[in-house]
Parts: structure tokens; sequence; C-alpha cells
């Protein structure tokens, strides 16, 4: 009986010293915390054995300890936060400009805008990474074309650089006997292109002479319009019908008129001639009898 009872008490101790001394299991990882790489090859992690985190990558330490501890089978908790880091601005590169739609945290993107007159070289975004802005994009400024030569004509003024850049301004002149046809300056613009063709240089003998303007006047009778208020407060289809029948009763009246004068003034005419033959004593009667003696 005391052997069985010293018995049990041993496995009593045995197992509460077992139970102590109990392991963890591999700590798992959540959020934006990693385990180092020290812990990572670590597979036991028995009573009292510590565990050691880090902020994941594009995040820094905000607060709070990076260790957790085993007790009783089970981790302490873990008090490490973590931040995005922040890339800030990009550094100023002349004549380029960003536009950051995101922020400039870790993740963000920012989009690379050249001045005008200058053209983008390389990408035209830009991402905030665990080591800052990637790429690296610069404005170049835009050129034309080499400036054309004119028949008759000189350059007389272009940019030092033999391919004119934005802004840059060309100027011409004609030989001595010759007229300038077109602008006298072309520019450069920001598409490469020039804003204006080259001018021509002319013989002044070979300009014609302008005409001399004439001016016709016509003379046209216009009928009488009569303006009736419609819906639109215009003239309509009926509104016109009526205009041009009014114009044509106007036109009869005069046209009646002047042919009454005209019968009127025929009749004064021959009143006028008897009225002075009577004034001569002219007898009609004898003049008829006179005539006709000298035919006998």
């Amino acid at each position: 009986m005391f052997i069985s009872n010293s018995w049990t008490k041993c496995l009593i101790c045995l197992i509460f010293i077992t139970s102590g001394n109990a392991e963890c299991p591999k700590p798992q990882v959540e959020g934006n915390v990693v385990l180092t790489n020290a812990a990572l090859v670590i597979n036991v992690f028995p009573e009292g054995e510590e565990a050691t985190f880090e902020c994941a990558n594009g995040y820094l330490k905000e607060q709070g300890s990076e260790r957790i501890t085993c007790a009783s089978g089970k981790w302490s908790t873990l008090k490490l936060t973590c931040k995005k880091k922040d890339c800030g601005a990009p550094r100023k590169i002349p004549h380029l400009t960003y536009e950051f739609g995101e922020g400039t945290l870790f993740g963000a993107s920012a989009r690379a805008i050249c001045d005008k007159g200058y053209q983008l070289m390389g990408p035209s975004y830009r991402q905030c990474y665990a080591i800052g802005w990637s790429g690296r994009p610069r404005c170049k400024v835009v050129t034309c074309d080499k400036p054309p030569e004119i028949m008759n004509g000189t350059i007389t003024e272009k940019p030092g650089e033999e391919l004119p850049e934005y802004g840059g301004v060309i100027q011409y002149s004609c030989n001595e006997g010759y007229t300038l046809i077109g602008n006298k300056s072309i520019e450069c613009n920001e598409d490469g292109e020039y804003n204006s063709l080259p001018p021509e240089c002319k013989d002044v003998n070979d300009i014609p002479l302008k005409p001399t303007a004439t001016i016709s006047i016509t003379t046209t009778t216009v009928p009488p319009t009569i303006r009736v208020s419609g819906r639109n407060n215009g003239i309509g289809e009926h509104d016109t019908n009526a205009a041009t029948g009014n114009a044509a009763v106007v036109i009869s009246v005069i046209s009646t008129v002047i042919v009454a004068l005209i019968i009127v003034l025929f009749k004064l005419y021959h009143c006028y001639k008897r009225k002075g033959s009577y004034q001569m004593g002219e007898d009609p009667s004898r003049t008829e009898e006179s005539l006709q003696f000298k035919n006998n």
C-alpha cells in the first residue's frame, strides 16, 4: 500500500513537470509584420523561448516590442505595430511636375507631366516602393527641323542651335529687287512643327497690279412688303403671298393713272392746235376751197 501511494505521487509530479514545460506552436504571421530570419529557422519553441518579429517590406516600426514569449504552451501578445513608408515628393527635375492621385505612401503612384514645349522621356508613372520612387523620367525640349532656305532671300536671324527649339523664331528677308510674300518669320511650335510656311520672294516686276475697283449701281424696283406678325413674329407663306398681291394692285393703279395722264395731255394738245387756227383768222371751209383750186 505504501509503494502504491509513492508511485501515485511520482506520477503526479511528473505530469506537473511535463505540463509546465509544454512547447508552443510556430508563431502565426498576420498583418504587416513577419518573423525574422532567425525565428524562421527554429522549429521547436519550448517553455520560455522567445520569437522575434519585424515590419514587412515597405513598412516601418511605429511602436511596441518585436518579441513574444512561450509560456505554458501559449505565446504572449505581440504589441509591435507598423506603418507604411512615406516616399515623400520625388526630387525636382526641370520642366517636370507630378500629379499625386494616391499620395506618397508605400504602393502609391504619381503621374509625370512635362511643361508645354517639352516631351517626356522615360516612364509616365512612378511608384513608391520600399527603396523609394521607381523610374527616372525627364523632360526634353521639343525641336523642329532645320529651317528651310528660300530662293532670292536669306535667313537674317535664327536660334544658336542647329535645330531650333520650342519657341525659336526664324526671320527672313528678300534680296534687292524682290518683295517678300507671306510671313517674314516662322516659329517652332510645341508639336515640333513651324507655325507657318516660310515666305517667298517675288520679283517686283512679276507681281500683278491690283485691278481698280469699279462701282456698279443697279436700280432694282422692289415691291412694297407688308409684314404681318405670325406665330414667330416672322413672315409666313401667307404673308408673302399677300404682299405680292398688294404690290401687283399698286403697280396696276399706277399704270392706269399714267395712261389717263397721257390721254388727257393728248386731248389738251389738239385743243390748243385748234385754238391757234382760229386766232390766225383761217376759215376751215376756205382752206378746203383753196386746196381744191390749187389741185385744178
